[in-house]
C-alpha cells in the first residue's frame, strides 16, 4: 500500500490555517457592526422574546470569539450582554422566588453564572489595555488610585466606558449576592470606583445606570454599614427627573427604598404612575380597533433604545403589585 505523501498533510494543513486566519479576518472586519448592531436589543419592547432570544445570541458572539480570542469589539459586547441578562432576567426571576417563598433557587444561581461569565469577558478587555484584577484592587483604597489606572491605560470612547461599566455591574453583582462572604464584600470598594470613572466622564450613560447604582449603593445598606438611605431617596428622585421615561428608575426606586422604608405613599405614588405607563405601553405596542390617544406617548416612545428598559420595568411592575401584600 502506497504510503500518503507527506505533501498532502502539508497541504491540508496550510488550508487549514488559511482557513483560521481568513475567519479570523473576516470577524475582525465586520466585529464593529456587530458591536453596534448589540445596542439595538434595547430598542426590543417584548421581555419574553429579549428572553428567549438573546442566549442564542451570546453563544454565537461566544463561537466568533474563539477564532479570533482578543477581539476588543466581541469582548465588550459579551461583557454587556451576560450583565444585561443576569441583571434583567436572571434576576427578576430571583425577585420572583424570593417574594413569593419559592423553593426554587434557579434565578440566584443563573445570575452568578452570567455576572461571573460577564466580568471574566470584562477582565479579558481590560487585561487587552494592560489593567488586570490584581492591580485594580491593590489600589483600591487608594483616593483616585483606579481612576489614574483607568486613566492612563483607557482613552474615554464609549466602547471603554461601556465595557467598564457593565464590568463593574458584574463585580457589583455577584457582590450583592454573595453577601455573606466577607471577603467579596471587603472588594466593593473595587467596584464601585470603576463605576466612579465611568460616571464621572459620562454621568448620563445608558439614562441613568449610575443614578441607579448610586441610589441602591445608598439605599440598599443600612446606616450601621455605611448606608444614607435617605441620600439614595434624592438620588432617586433627581434621576426620576432627569430621565422620566426610564421606568426602571421608579422600580428601582420602589425596590431599593420605598419598599424596605415602608413609605406606602410613595409606594402608591410610583405604581399610579407605572400602570397608567403599563396600558400605554401595551395599547401602543399590540394593534387593536380601539382608539388609542397617542398624546401621552408621544414623549416616552421617542427613544427606541429605552424600550426594553420600559420592558423590564413593567415586568418588575408585574411582581412588585403580585406581591404587595408581602411587602405591607
Amino acid at each position: 500500500m502506497k504510503r500518503p505523501c507527506p505533501i498532502f498533510y502539508l497541504l491540508i494543513l496550510l488550508l487549514s490555517l488559511s482557513s483560521c486566519s481568513f475567519n479570523k479576518m473576516a470577524i475582525n472586519t465586520s466585529s464593529g457592526l456587530l458591536y453596534s448592531a448589540s445596542n439595538e436589543v434595547e430598542a426590543e419592547s417584548n421581555y419574553e422574546l429579549f428572553k428567549s432570544g438573546v442566549p442564542g445570541n451570546l453563544i454565537l458572539m461566544e463561537g466568533l470569539l474563539s477564532q479570533s480570542p482578543e477581539n476588543l469589539d466581541i469582548l465588550a459586547t459579551l461583557t454587556k450582554g451576560y450583565a444585561g441578562f443576569a441583571f434583567a432576567i436572571n434576576e427578576t426571576e430571583m425577585h420572583n422566588e424570593d417574594w413569593g417563598e419559592l423553593k426554587s433557587e434557579m434565578g440566584i444561581s443563573q445570575a452568578l453564572f452570567n455576572y461571573t461569565r460577564a466580568f471574566n469577558f470584562g477582565l479579558r478587555y481590560l487585561k487587552a489595555h494592560k489593567i488586570e484584577l490584581n492591580e485594580i484592587l491593590s489600589r483600591m483604597n487608594e483616593p483616585q488610585g483606579i481612576a489614574h489606572l483607568f486613566d492612563r491605560r483607557l482613552s474615554n470612547e464609549k466602547r471603554n466606558l461601556d465595557t467598564v461599566l457593565f464590568t463593574a455591574q458584574s463585580f457589583a453583582g455577584l457582590i450583592n449576592l454573595q453577601r455573606d462572604n466577607i471577603s467579596m464584600v471587603a472588594q466593593l470598594t473595587a467596584a464601585k470606583s470603576m463605576f466612579d470613572w465611568v460616571c464621572m466622564k459620562d454621568p448620563k450613560i445608558n439614562y441613568g445606570m449610575c443614578d441607579i447604582f448610586y441610589g441602591a449603593f445608598e439605599a440598599g445598606r443600612p446606616k450601621m454599614l455605611g448606608g444614607n438611605p435617605e441620600k439614595g431617596k434624592e438620588i432617586f428622585l433627581r434621576a426620576i427627573a432627569n430621565h422620566p421615561h426610564n421606568w426602571l428608575i421608579r422600580t428601582s426606586y420602589l425596590q431599593y427604598y420605598l419598599i424596605p422604608q415602608n413609605d406606602r405613599a410613595g409606594f402608591d405614588q410610583q405604581i399610579d404612575f407605572l400602570k397608567k405607563r403599563q396600558v400605554e405601553f401595551n395599547n401602543f405596542y399590540i394593534y387593536s380597533t380601539q382608539d388609542v390617544p397617542k398624546e401621552s406617548m408621544s414623549t416616552w416612545n421617542q427613544e427606541s433604545r429605552l424600550r426594553f428598559y420600559q420592558a423590564l420595568a413593567l415586568k418588575r411592575l408585574e411582581l412588585i403589585t403580585k406581591y404587595e401584600k408581602h411587602f405591607f
